[in-house]
Parts: structure tokens; C-alpha cells; sequence
């Protein structure tokens, strides 16, 4: 095993960060992760994301045909207030905004301490590897777990169905492949994005098991869960909302809407309600083999060209924002 349990790593461990993975409202679900870390007695936990949001274009407004489809990855330094740390990473506090709109990371930085980091996407899986760097150092970090919502960090590129958004996903596993402190993978709300078939979700996760890539399984507490659906009242996101039904055991089929005003079907099961924990470098190696592509790539650019040539479709050559209306 080339990394211990997440309750020993945890049980060892005096300051940790915990992270969303894909952007949005990831690092609010991430939460979760960071109430369980401060009941097993880590002193200090901070919480933060990756720049990368699904909000719509400056004076526009989501409505029931007008969506948002291709996320932005902005730059992290544009956010005011903020913090630099170096150049691919930022700490923002609650009033932190572009153009009046606020990350899901200003949320959790109201509610959990005052601040809360950011990882830039655009510098490529070395430029998320540095940010990460970067933050660990800022708060003499000994434990950093990436934590996503859905299924498409475990997707291979094989799927019957492609993922939308695995893009962000395997650059933050790119980062994290190339860290030396002790970083872990947590999927939470297991196939509540809806981007991947729950059979192939279930292979895929079979796999990572098989590869010896399971460091721990997390029950979230009622309390956190609570706060999560309180957090997503401020900030909303469909697929982080969903957590939200898993964790109240509103288990079968729920339509979200994400890109397209019919929705899609996402089905919550009880695999939705725990926080599963791995070992990244596993998860590459058996599953997410093309996150390991990304390692050198030192722009967004570049990665974009790279993740295409695997076969992938990277979400931020998608358009925006869609007006359905005819």
C-alpha cells in the first residue's frame, strides 16, 4: 500500500486542506470531509476549491431555457479580494467576486473560518500541481484531500456515454499525482452527476478497487449534511444539491437539470450517501489513466489539445450559455 487509511493519515495529521475537485459547488459538498476530519481531532482543517465555475456570461440569467453548458475557468487572481500566493493560487474570503458574481469557495469562506483557497486550472496539471504546492506551504498543510461530486473522475474515455465536465477533474488528479504531502481522492454523491451510466460507474469503481486504490470509506454526519443543503440555499448547484437527497435517503431516480432544459436522470443510491477515499496515484494507474497525460502540460491550452487527442471532449471548448427559446 503506498499510502496509509484515511483514519490513520487523519489520526496523524495537525493541519489539513480539503478541497473540491471539479469546481462548482464541489468544495461545499467537501465539507462533509472536513466536519469528519475535525471529529476524529485534526486541529486545524481549510477548505477551497479549483477556478471553475458554471455561471452564466456577465448580465445574463439562468432561466428554465436559458442555461449555462460550458464552465468557466477563470483566473483566480481576478477575484476581488484575494490573496495571491504565488501564481496559480489565491485565498479569497467571502466578499470575494468578478463582475459581481462570487464562487462557491466565497460561500465557504463565510461560513467555515473567514477564507478559503483557489486553485487555478489554467496553468495545465504542472500550473495545478504548483497552486496546490503553493497552498500546502501557505498553511503548513500535512493532509490534502480532493474531494468530487458524481462519477467522471473514475471515467476512462471508454464510456458509451462521454462525460461533460472530466476535463477539470483529471487536471486536479494531475495536480495531486505530484504532490509530497499525503493527498487523497474522495468521490462523493456516487453517480449523482448523471454523466456516466451507473453500470459502467460501478465497473469503473470495481477496478480502482481491485488495484488496491480504496484508502477508506467516510459516513458523513446528519449535522454535516444538513449544513450542506443550508450552504446550497445560498449557493446552488443541481448536481451538489443531490448530495443533499442521498444523505437523507431519498434513494431512486431524480431529474436534474444541468445543460439542457429536459434535464437527465440521475439515480441516487445508498453507494450516494458515504464519501469514498482513494489513493490518486492507483486511481490513475487502474481507471483515470489520461489524468496522467496531463501531469506535463503547462497550460490550459495544452491540456485542451492533449485531452482532445485522447478521444476526450474538453467542457471549455463547449459554448456557454445556450438560449433554448426558438
Amino acid at each position: 500500500m503506498t499510502t496509509p487509511t484515511i483514519e490513520e493519515a487523519a489520526l496523524e495529521s495537525r493541519t489539513a486542506l480539503v478541497m473540491g475537485h471539479g469546481g462548482g459547488s464541489d468544495c461545499l459538498v467537501a465539507s462533509l470531509v472536513a466536519d469528519w476530519l475535525g471529529r476524529l481531532g485534526v486541529p486545524r482543517v481549510i477548505l477551497g476549491g479549483v477556478a471553475c465555475q458554471w455561471w452564466p456570461p456577465a448580465g445574463e440569467q439562468k432561466t428554465a431555457l436559458r442555461m449555462t453548458v460550458g464552465p468557466d475557468f477563470y483566473r483566480p487572481l481576478d477575484l476581488s479580494p484575494a490573496r495571491p500566493l504565488g501564481a496559480h493560487a489565491v485565498i479569497v474570503t467571502a466578499d470575494s467576486q468578478i463582475g459581481g458574481r462570487q464562487p462557491h469557495e466565497a460561500t465557504a469562506a463565510r461560513h467555515f473560518g473567514g477564507e478559503a483557497f483557489l486553485v487555478s486550472l489554467r496553468g495545465g496539471g504542472q500550473g495545478v500541481a504548483d497552486g496546490m504546492r503553493q497552498v500546502v506551504a501557505h498553511y503548513g498543510a500535512d493532509l490534502l484531500v480532493s474531494v468530487d461530486v458524481g462519477s467522471d473522475t473514475l471515467s476512462t474515455g471508454n464510456e458509451i456515454r462521454p462525460t461533460q465536465t472530466s476535463l477539470a477533474d483529471h487536471l486536479t488528479l494531475a495536480g495531486l499525482l505530484q504532490q509530497q504531502c499525503r493527498a487523497y481522492f474522495g468521490l462523493a454523491g456516487y453517480g449523482v452527476d448523471a454523466e456516466m451510466e451507473i453500470e459502467e460507474l460501478d465497473r469503473n469503481l470495481g477496478t480502482a478497487v481491485r488495484a488496491g486504490a480504496l484508502r477508506g470509506v467516510i459516513a458523513p454526519s446528519y449535522p454535516a449534511i444538513e449544513r450542506v443543503g443550508a450552504l446550497h440555499g445560498e449557493a446552488d448547484d443541481p448536481v451538489g444539491s443531490l448530495v443533499l437527497k442521498a444523505g437523507r435517503g431519498e434513494f431512486g431516480l431524480h431529474r436534474t437539470l444541468k445543460s439542457n432544459p429536459f434535464g437527465e436522470v440521475a439515480r441516487v443510491g445508498p453507494a450516494s450517501l458515504p464519501v469514498w477515499v482513494f489513493d490518486p496515484h492507483l486511481v490513475a494507474d487502474s481507471v483515470a489513466e489520461h489524468a496522467k497525460h496531463l501531469v506535463p502540460t503547462t497550460t490550459l491550452d495544452e491540456a485542451v489539445q492533449i485531452y482532445r487527442s485522447l478521444g476526450r471532449i474538453p467542457e471549455v471548448e463547449l459554448t456557454r450559455f445556450v438560449d433554448y427559446q426558438r
